[in-house]
């Protein structure tokens, strides 16, 4: 009679592996900017610069396309946007304009980006 026992180790130290290997995948930070942001608060200097609404929102596309609304100040703009080096750098449609955004934290939930003393604080929809 021939054991089966030996052969059932191979197997379950490659399936460990392969789960530890996918646990431990790398995003990088500009797949993780990708996606639908809605804005919780956009500070001047600590204080609130205008009220935020449930459907304000930022949205960066995997296209390099970006789309924002903000209701309470009117705002709806887009244009492309580009990652590099902590910095979102937003080149606007109309007016046409560039603008460069300093990343103080990203990450699945959350996203803090600043430009100068403004902070703009938001959490992922999707």
């Amino acid at each position: 009679m021939r054991s089966t026992r030996g052969n059932k180790l191979p197997v379950l130290l490659f399936m460990m592996v392969s789960l530890l290997i996918g646990a431990c995948q790398h995003i990088s930070e500009k797949q993780l900017l990708t996606g639908r942001w809605q804005y919780i608060k956009v500070l001047n200097n600590d204080t609130a610069m205008f009220p935020i609404e449930d459907t304000d929102y930022i949205e960066f596309k995997s296209d390099s396309t970006f789309h924002y609304e903000i209701a309470s100040v009117r705002k709806d703009n887009s244009g492309t946007w580009q990652y590099i080096d902590h910095c979102i750098r937003l080149k606007y449609n109309d007016p046409d304009t560039v603008r460069t955004f300093s990343v103080e934290i990203i990450s699945k939930r959350d996203l803090i980006f600043e430009e100068g003393t403004k902070q703009f604080v938001l959490k992922r929809l999707e």
